[in-house]
């Protein structure tokens, strides 16, 4: 089977959850929540909703595109919006509820034992790359740097075979962390 159908199979997978799923499942986690809870990311009450709804505190999303992402929610019917004390509240539509209990969003659960993996994937393979990254993020890793990220759960046997139909295999190195750093102790 040619690389590009192997590829297209692999990434076409619905797997990991998309920032529209994410948004939604966190609205129905919070129950009601303000757009405004969440920006700038550096604002105490916006550290408090993202540390309460599980969310990564260094993960950038824009404005604009969460906006975006509502706005869709809503012309789907499935989040609704209130004022109260003149602000946006958003809250799941009964449709709402019923897509986000019912959304998979399947993550392995964190064993405690710290895992990096780095890759070097080439420019030309721009795409497998982000697919990469977009893997890691939805089991729950985050970046120390663009090409090197850590997480405590353990990789799914899907990942590695998918890595291997793309071959990227050679360009990915996971790395089991034994002990802290020095400067974290500081």
């Amino acid at each position: 089977m040619p690389i590009a159908r192997r590829y297209r199979q692999v990434v076409a997978r619905p797997r990991r959850p998309t920032l529209t799923a994410l948004i939604l499942e966190k609205i129905a986690e919070a129950g009601e929540t303000f757009l405004d809870s969440f920006f700038p990311k550096k604002y105490p009450e916006a550290r408090l909703w993202r540390k309460i709804l599980g969310l990564d505190p260094s993960y950038e999303f824009r404005r604009a595109t969460f906006s975006t992402i509502i706005s869709r929610l809503r012309a789907q019917g499935l989040v609704e919006r209130h004022v109260k004390s003149n602000r946006h509240l958003w809250r799941l539509t009964a449709a709402g509820r019923t897509a986000a209990s019912t959304s998979p969003v399947p993550r392995p659960s964190a064993d405690g034992r710290r895992r990096l993996v780095c890759f070097d994937i080439a420019e030309r393979e721009r795409a497998k790359r982000q697919w990469l990254r977009g893997e890691l993020i939805a089991l729950g890793y985050r970046p120390l740097q663009k090409s090197v990220w850590i997480g405590e759960a353990p990789l799914p046997a899907e990942l590695i075979e998918d890595l291997d139909a793309l071959d990227l295999r050679p360009a990915v190195h996971i790395l089991r962390v034994e002990a802290e750093g020095t400067l974290h102790q500081a």
